[in-house]
């Protein structure tokens, strides 16, 4: 799902986790942002939201997919990365949900409620396991990769 115009960040892994870990934090305010405009029947609000996170979430899908995803495929390889692969595959069906709610915006409260609140959730599930799973055995397999490139004491 890598969007072309969203190229990789060039950063050390590590630091690359840090950032992806912070942007966590700045959709789920963004999703607030969303809910709180949603319960104020501020639909206006809710496409602004959404908007705003497009360009963090594609951005975040490019980098997850291009360095956290091929070092875990990488190392492990694909039946050792399956788990990560499921995590990952998340990210079509939850872009498509924020496209939905931003088009629900300009329609429908009581869909939009309901659609939102599934965005929410799903959100919220998918970076929990990406932060608890992912994340640290991405770092894990980086620092193996990093002792076994490093040269033998003499």
């Amino acid at each position: 799902m890598a969007d072309k115009r969203f190229l990789p960040r060039r950063m050390d892994f590590e630091s690359l986790v840090r950032v992806l870990t912070e942007e966590h934090r700045v959709m789920e305010a963004g999703l607030a942002r969303m809910k709180e405009a949603a319960t104020e029947d501020d639909f206006d609000g809710v496409a602004a939201a959404l908007e705003e996170l497009d360009p963090v979430f594609r951005q975040h899908i490019a980098d997850e997919e291009s360095q956290i995803l091929r070092l875990l495929i990488g190392e492990l390889g694909v039946s050792g990365a399956e788990a990560e692969i499921r995590v990952f595959q998340q990210h079509r069906p939850i872009y498509r949900m924020m496209q939905l709610v931003a088009e629900l915006a300009s329609r429908s409260a009581f869909e939009l409620s309901a659609d939102q609140h599934r965005l929410n959730d799903l959100f919220l599930e998918h970076t929990s396991l990406e932060e608890k799973g992912v994340f640290p055995r991405a770092l894990g397999a980086f620092r193996e990769r990093q002792r076994r490139r490093a040269p033998e004491p003499s």
